[in-house]
């Protein structure tokens, strides 16, 4: 029997432990709504949290490591949806760009060391004929946001496929958490299941490609 490699364990466990938090999540939006603790949520963020703060932590704190999940969640539920997607969408590429900035800067050495302890090799993902090869490593779960972005950037992709595949991906699997936030906010029932729903067939799509192509790099 073949020995299974160190990243493909971490990655496997990282899936499961997404799976688990996603339940979990779904668990606590029920009750959310159920309760309406999110009504005193939204009124805080509105009346205590600055949205020119409350953007500059967004626009900041994914790209050293804090969970994008939790932002996009907040924007929702802050500033609803529409602007909520407007906003991420904006502020993504920000995220991307600096990564990208960032390894190709005197800092690389000490970003790819930084990246051992996940035991994923970094992927040589350049030319052409790798870049969908690229969109499915970006949308295979078991790595966070942050992780992800800094192996894309490594993997020898030039910046412009490099911004167009990593946006189509993390946007795209950002979409459900925005809207689930401001349904929440919003109290409807209809949207709420909409976005749990999407969150779901997320899930399932992005399980499937890992067990179709397993890891891709």
């Amino acid at each position: 029997m073949a020995e299974k490699k160190p990243g493909k364990i971490q990655t496997g466990r990282a899936a499961l432990a997404g799976g688990a938090a996603l339940v979990l999540l779904v668990v606590a939006i029920y009750l959310i709504y159920r309760y309406e603790p999110a009504v005193a949520l939204g009124e805080y963020l509105a009346s205590r949290i600055n949205p020119v703060i409350f953007l500059a932590l967004m626009l900041v704190l994914p790209v050293v490591g804090i969970p994008i999940t939790i932002f996009l969640v907040l924007v929702g539920i802050k500033f609803g949806i529409v602007q909520g997607l407007l906003l991420s969408a904006a502020i993504m590429p920000c995220h991307m760009a600096l990564t990208y900035y960032l390894v190709h800067s005197f800092l690389r050495k000490w970003i790819s060391a930084l990246l051992k302890p996940y035991n994923v090799s970094i992927p040589k993902l350049k030319g052409r004929e790798n870049r969908l090869r690229a969109l499915i490593f970006m949308l295979i779960p078991g790595l966070p946001y942050a992780v992800k972005n800094n192996l894309l950037a490594l993997a020898e992709v030039g910046f412009v496929p490099y911004m167009i595949i990593n946006w189509l991906a993390q946007f795209g699997l950002s979409i459900p958490f925005i809207i689930l936030g401001g349904a929440v906010m919003e109290m409807d029932r209809k949207i709420l299941t909409a976005a749990v729903a999407l969150l779901l067939a997320g899930y399932l799509s992005q399980a499937y490609l890992r067990k179709k192509y397993g890891n891709p790099v």
